[in-house]
């Protein structure tokens, strides 16, 4: 199917709440976004539901009862009833993926995606994007309570004021979130929730991810492709295939230490030739984020260097993989490939490249498995006598 663009009505405690939902180009059931904005929601996100709609994901925005055209009257804490109503409807589209259900909040969504989280285990992983963390520690003025309620419909400023207070802290919740790949997403030029706001939450979830914009303000609008794309790695990394594969596998990007340690095991896992010089140190510096290592309890079971174009936006490039001689035939380079796939889509790319010697039989035939179309060997494709099958496969 298509890429989409379709209105919705979803209904929230007798009300009709409206939603945008960004489908992506698909047959089958697609990770999905639950995407929330803050009080009053000017800052709507919309290019992050269209870059996830891009890189695969389909995207629900809601608007809350009370605001933006939605029915009803509008209550902070209510929010959590419009999320649920939300999580319903998307758990019952045909095209959603649940086992891969992830909420995106920001400001008092930021607030809302962490609790809901802890109440609903349908959604399976949170970002929460410079979230009101405790209201006590930053109480609204009556400048601010009055803006908010003029563009919200069925509450006064003193009952912004009280709802707001009212809120639950989120680290009294936060201990219900262990287990669920959770994202902090934070400015450090934010001066409506400064980093002191969000350290209470950070050190009640030690096991959440916290990553810190440094210029980045309360709506990273002055930051929004940084952000946009630090939310979509990190979607793609937490739904990779190789962490639902094996809970005693880690996946992690490589370090500039980890160059001696692969070169170590080179000769050992490719029969004892030297192959040292197709992976100079730099890979390590410079494209480590693009890159990916594979291990049980610490012990290295498998690698993939790989990078996007910069010649060609829609091209990415796996330049090695290796895997260790007793995992291979267990499944885990498809998974590794699958992964890269997804990051690769997640960057904008639509095809991935490779090649491989003539002779490696072993490679051409995994790669044909993959679902890569492969050349005829190529005569002096890397210099005099170094022939070359190239590889391309659309993602």
């Amino acid at each position: 199917m298509p890429h989409s663009l379709d209105g919705v009505i979803i209904h929230s405690q007798g009300s009709r709440i409206l939603g945008t939902f960004w489908l992506a180009d698909a047959d089958s059931k697609r990770p999905t976004v639950l995407l929330l904005h803050g009080i009053p929601g000017v800052e709507k996100q919309t290019d992050l539901a269209y870059a996830l709609r891009e890189a695969g994901w389909n995207c629900l925005a809601i608007h809350y009862r009370g605001c933006w055209g939605s029915e009803g009257n509008y209550s902070l804490p209510g929010i959590l009833d419009d999320i649920a109503a939300a999580v319903d409807y998307l758990c019952a589209h045909p095209r959603v993926d649940t086992d891969r259900l992830a909420a995106v909040g920001l400001s008092l969504g930021g607030w809302g995606v962490v609790m809901a989280g802890a109440r609903d285990s349908r959604l399976r992983a949170i970002v929460s994007m410079n979230p009101l963390v405790d209201p006590t520690a930053c109480p609204l003025d009556d400048k601010t309570s009055a803006g908010f309620a003029s563009l919200l419909r069925g509450i006064t400023p003193d009952e912004v004021k009280a709802q707001w207070m009212a809120l639950t802290p989120l680290p009294q919740v936060a201990h219900q979130l262990t287990g669920k790949p959770t994202l902090l997403l934070t400015g450090d030029a934010d001066t409506l929730f400064p980093p002191e706001h969000i350290r209470p939450l950070a050190d009640a979830m030690p096991f959440a991810e916290w990553k810190r914009l440094l210029d980045a303000n309360h709506t990273f609008d002055n930051h929004r492709r940084l952000a946009v794309q630090t939310v979509i790695d990190w979607l793609a990394h937490s739904f990779s295939p190789i962490l639902q594969f094996s809970p005693s596998l880690t996946l992690r990007h490589p370090a500039e230490s980890d160059h001696p340690r692969i070169l170590a095991v080179l000769s050992e896992w490719w029969g004892g030739r030297d192959l040292s010089h197709l992976l100079p140190r730099l890979y390590f510096q410079h494209f480590s984020d693009t890159s990916l290592i594979v291990e049980r309890d610490g012990e290295l079971i498998a690698f993939l260097i790989g990078f996007a174009s910069q010649s060609e936006p829609g091209a990415a490039y796996i330049h090695f993989v290796g895997v260790h001689p007793e995992q291979r035939k267990s499944g885990i380079a498809r998974r590794l490939y699958e992964h890269f796939f997804e990051w690769a889509r997640a960057r904008g790319a639509r095809e991935v490249h490779l090649i491989t010697s003539p002779v490696n039989s072993g490679s051409i035939a995994f790669h044909k498995r993959m679902g890569f179309m492969a050349s005829g060997p190529i005569p002096d494709y890397d210099g005099p006598g170094d022939d070359r099958v190239a590889f391309k496969k659309t993602i």
